[in-house]
């Protein structure tokens, strides 16, 4: 007499219980977990100690006249292979493998710096390493990564490229200096 379909579904599914490698989806890989995040203004997102570090860079930016005005931040896995398949078609920019980028980590931002000679790539250039982050693809003057443990902070009374750092004077008032 011939087992009946639903006695084999029993049977397998008491054999899958009992022979944990037989469970299906044994031996895959465990699923990666997405870092805490935290989305900045604007709406990309970074691991949570990038954020806050990108945040008081901002800041500090802000209060000098420089806006960091953030294009890309946190991606997923399905968004940097998107990206990646583009650009091995040709149809976009540069963009790492799946898996190769820091963006996928949640500590790597992109910043609408225009070329290296705008203020605001010169001030990021000057001041970045101060919070934890620095250019590192020769190429991409916008791509900065958040690596506080091996970004050197600058030498005493220089910045980030180590130029000198002049004292900014206090503002004038009409009645300093003149009788």
């Amino acid at each position: 007499m011939p087992f009946p379909p639903l006695r084999w579904k029993l049977l397998l599914a008491l054999v899958c219980l009992l022979v944990p490698g037989l469970a299906p989806g044994a031996g895959a890989r465990p699923k990666r977990k997405k870092p805490p995040l935290v989305t900045l203004p604007g709406g990309s997102a970074l691991r949570r100690d990038a954020a806050k570090a990108f945040e008081r860079m901002s800041a500090a930016a802000r209060a000098e006249g420089v806006r960091l005005w953030v294009s890309s931040g946190y991606r997923t896995r399905r968004q940097q292979r998107f990206l990646y398949e583009r650009y091995k078609q040709g149809l976009g920019p540069r963009a790492a493998r799946p898996g190769q980028s820091n963006h996928q980590r949640g500590t790597a931002v992109d910043v609408s710096v225009g070329h290296e000679d705008t203020p605001t790539y010169r001030w990021l250039a000057a001041n970045a390493c101060r919070h934890g982050f620095r250019r590192t693809v020769p190429s991409e003057p916008w791509h900065w990564e958040y690596r506080p443990r091996t970004t050197p902070p600058p030498a005493q009374g220089s910045d980030c490229l180590g130029q000198p750092v002049t004292p900014k004077e206090p503002p004038r008032t009409a009645s300093s200096g003149q009788s």
